[in-house]
């Protein structure tokens, strides 16, 4: 019987990735190059795929470099020791990480690939249940001893690493080049998931589609009803008659713009299916709640997922007023509590109505802007097209028909505490 094949994707907070290159540039007294170690938790999901999580860096100490001109750099036992323990008290895996100073994809020189893979044993033979390897650096790619579907660099913008070669050209996509020349390869590999197709959801995928973005997991139980087509793009009064689940009513739109288009269509919760989320290297959220907002973001942060928040409201104060917001979940930036969207007493009022909330207004040409605006913030964070660096919280004035900044972002923390880097992979439970 043949190993099923293992389909590896590895995810770098940008806060660590910068805090790598930083040190790693560092000169030292005699040794020509810097090392260090990454520390990493390791999340078996199904179909072979193993996600591989960063959660924290630590450099050599300047006094375990032995001073040999014959290599770049070399360290003594104690830097090794210091690595192993880290794997002990963290439950963890390593990697030897170290930086070839150049852009562009390096390669292991000749003394990297007769002396790593000795540190990399010693790492297995104490981090059993999580992966190992080496890690080489240079300062826009990677070079892995493993064999990866992806690297990633989990930032705004991203820096995505597939295997191939980029340079798609494809004259359905000619008007968008100016996204850049790897662009429509970077859309074409990366995989995107919309939770909630109903309203927004339903324009995030038609557009996703019309970009060229290849592999979208879709998760919605609902079937489409009467009071649904008046906001879910594709939808037809056939389909209330024969109650479509609006997932195929994603499938039928979608691949009729886009037929090489891989979908995975989840009919039930993302809960129920947590291994398909936890696959997505993107997730745009179009849930009702704040309940489901916060589920949906503790998730994302856990496994190293931004999420693009988009939602909309009606809300009648002596005349109606249609309000709405784009808010991006980075991993260790701001996320929405940080921002104020979601709060305890939001959270308390919510919960106290529950069961009693009925129905809430929804209308196609908010649902449309909010979805546009999102699926810019994304083509953004793909391509970096218009290298913006910056956290996203955007307010809609559906009266005016206005975006701006929300006033809370100037507030918001630069580092999140509510969900820390270091507690990224799935969740430890202690035994009480």
């Amino acid at each position: 019987m043949k190993n099923k094949k293992q389909n590896i994707k590895l995810r770098i907070p940008k806060q660590l990735h910068e805090k790598m290159l930083l040190d790693l540039n560092r000169t030292h007294p005699f040794a020509y190059e810097r090392v260090g170690f990454l520390f990493t938790k390791t999340v078996k999901l199904s179909d072979g795929v193993t996600l591989i999580i960063a959660i924290d860096y630590i450099p050599v100490d300047d006094k375990d470099y032995i001073d040999d001109k014959e290599v770049g750099a070399k360290i003594n036992s104690d830097a090794i020791r210091t690595a192993m323990q880290g794997t002990l008290e963290k439950d963890c895996g390593c990697f030897h990480v170290h930086l070839h100073d150049h852009s562009g994809k390096p390669l292991p020189s000749f003394t990297d690939s007769k002396s790593l893979p000795g540190i990399v044993n010693s790492f297995n033979n104490i981090a059993t249940k999580h992966t190992n390897g080496f890690l080489i650096l240079s300062r826009n790619a990677f070079y892995s001893s493993l064999k990866m579907e992806s690297i990633s660099v989990v930032g705004y913008p991203f820096i995505l690493q597939y295997p191939g070669k980029g340079g798609i050209k494809d004259l359905m996509f000619d008007r968008q080049s100016f996204l850049g020349v790897n662009s429509q390869f970077l859309f074409e590999n990366i995989k995107v998931g919309i939770v909630g197709y109903g309203g927004g959801g339903s324009h995030i995928g038609q557009q996703l589609a019309h970009i060229g973005v290849k592999n979208i997991t879709i998760f919605d139980d609902d079937k489409i009803e009467i009071t649904n087509l008046n906001r879910l793009i594709g939808g037809v009064f056939s389909d209330v008659k024969n109650a479509i689940f609006k997932i195929y009513i994603a499938k039928r739109v979608i691949t009729r713009i886009f037929p090489k288009v891989n979908l995975t269509l989840i009919a039930k919760k993302w809960q129920l299916d947590p291994n398909e989320l936890q696959k997505c290297d993107i997730l745009f959220g179009g849930v009702d709640s704040y309940t489901e907002r916060q589920q949906l973001e503790s998730e994302c942060r856990r496994f190293l997922m931004p999420l693009i928040d988009v939602g909309m409201d009606v809300y009648d104060t002596d005349g109606y007023s249609m309000s709405g917001q784009v808010i991006l979940s980075m991993p260790g930036l701001p996320c929405m509590s940080c921002y104020g969207f979601l709060t305890e007493e939001k959270l308390a009022k919510e919960a106290a109505k529950y069961g009693n909330a009925g129905g809430r207004p929804q209308v196609v040409w908010p649902n449309g802007v909010l979805a546009s605006t999102a699926v810019g913030v994304f083509v953004d964070l793909v391509t970096g097209w218009t290298r913006s660096n910056e956290g996203v919280y955007l307010s809609y004035d559906g009266n005016s028909g206005k975006i701006i900044d929300h006033v809370r972002k100037q507030f918001a923390t630069e580092k999140c505490n509510h969900f820390r880097i270091e507690n990224a992979g799935k969740p430890n439970y202690t035994k009480i």
